[in-house]
């Protein structure tokens, strides 16, 4: 589930407009409707707002907006596999390192 359909999908679940939503963000109505199709990708503000205004665990929305952002970066690649083992032993350096401090 891309980013767009998940928070589309809370919207509906809660019955509320895109231009309720897109108001609540402070943000045009064809924005947000780009970016709940996948046309247009969300900065980091938006998805907080949006946490906001869905009313949402702000980290876990974060989280499926990050992972839409990797899956968009990568998706074209033809080694996708071998990209995310490196990112995967990066990121258990980098967790190596915090617990070292």
């Amino acid at each position: 589930m891309t980013f767009g359909e998940y928070i589309r999908g809370i919207r509906e679940e809660k019955k509320l407009l895109l231009r309720e939503v897109a108001s609540q963000m402070n943000i045009d109505t064809a924005l947000l409707s780009k970016i709940e199709r996948g046309t247009r990708i969300a900065r980091k503000e938006q998805a907080v707002a949006l946490a906001k205004a869905l009313k949402q665990n702000k980290s876990q929305l974060l989280q499926f907006w990050m992972a839409d952002k990797i899956v968009n970066m990568i998706k074209d690649e033809s080694n996708i596999a071998e990209i995310l083992k490196i990112v995967e032993e990066e990121i258990n350096n980098l967790t190596n390192k915090k617990q070292q401090l």
